[in-house]
């Protein structure tokens, strides 16, 4: 992703969670700024369970990576510190 992309997301993101910080800084909010943002991008329409999934499967997958680091080639967004899960150093 260029760094013009992801300035106007970050812009983007901002402006959304200031314009309404309950619905948008809350517990599900990763899943509707993507939803939001597929709608007003693409005028695409999906339904909030969707970008559920979606959410839930990126996090399995990093706790996964954790868990596993031999299937972990990530070079870009890989943690130099070992994470704690679940209290236990992995």
């Amino acid at each position: 992703m260029d760094n013009f992309l992801k300035n106007q997301l970050y812009r983007w993101t901002y402006e959304k969670i200031k314009s309404n910080p309950k619905k948008f800084g809350g517990d599900s909010c990763n899943a509707l700024l993507m939803q939001k943002y597929i709608q007003e991008v693409y005028n695409i329409f999906l339904p909030l369970e969707a970008f559920v999934t979606i959410t839930t499967v990126s996090r399995i997958k990093s706790d996964l990576l954790l868990e596993n680091p031999h299937f972990d080639f990530r070079v870009k967004h890989k943690s130099k510190k070992r994470k704690l899960l679940n209290g236990v150093e992995k």
